[in-house]
């Protein structure tokens, strides 16, 4: 889950959005992406594809463990 949390945080960061851009783009309540974005919420597949969606990620991007700059 932590892979999760930084990798949405680490793509939301990259393309200059806010948590609340990301949540209007992805269709979600910005408290969802800062749930997401601490690990403190499980995730649910339906709106992980709309955040992938809305970062123009792959969805298993999310998952995968990345060596940040």
């Amino acid at each position: 889950m932590a892979r999760l949390s930084e990798n949405v945080k680490y793509y939301r960061t990259v393309k200059g959005m806010s948590v609340r851009e990301l949540a209007m783009k992805a269709g979600v309540s910005s408290s969802y992406i800062y749930a997401i974005e601490s690990g403190a919420r499980g995730s649910n597949l339906t709106k992980l594809e709309k955040i992938a969606e809305a970062l123009e990620v792959p969805l298993q991007r999310l998952w995968e463990e990345k060596k940040y700059p």
